[in-house]
């Protein structure tokens, strides 16, 4: 009973002080919206903590898998195969500038990178 009297006086000092309750209860965070917050925090740290060990190649990309990079390899040899079959570049400037073959490795994040090879 004396702590239900003393939080009641307690309460009547802060209404008659004149602290502003709704500005307390507005601030206050539900666990959900903690947890988002902390989630998101530590995603962000997360995301700018890895440096790669490994270089970038030449090709100037990262890929999620070794099938990605090669998928984008075989995208760009199709490219310049079309450029020289619809004969917008002479056969000369397709043996320059299209990879003949690629290298690739990875960084201890799993991500993959890799060099064009060229004649």
């Amino acid at each position: 009973m004396k702590k239900c009297i003393s939080i009641i006086m307690a309460l009547i000092i802060l209404f008659s002080v004149g602290v502003n309750t709704e500005a307390i209860t507005a601030s206050a965070k539900t666990p959900a919206a903690i947890t988002a917050s902390v989630k998101s925090k530590a995603h962000k740290k997360k995301k700018h903590k890895h440096k790669h060990n490994v270089p970038k190649g030449n090709m100037g990309k990262w890929f999620k898998s070794r099938k990605a990079l090669k998928k984008y390899v075989d995208k760009v040899m199709k490219y310049w195969a079309d450029k020289e079959e619809r004969g917008e570049i002479t056969r000369e400037e397709y043996y320059k500038k299209c990879p003949c073959g690629y290298e690739a490795w990875s960084c201890s994040c799993g991500k993959w990178t890799g060099n064009f090879k060229y004649d």
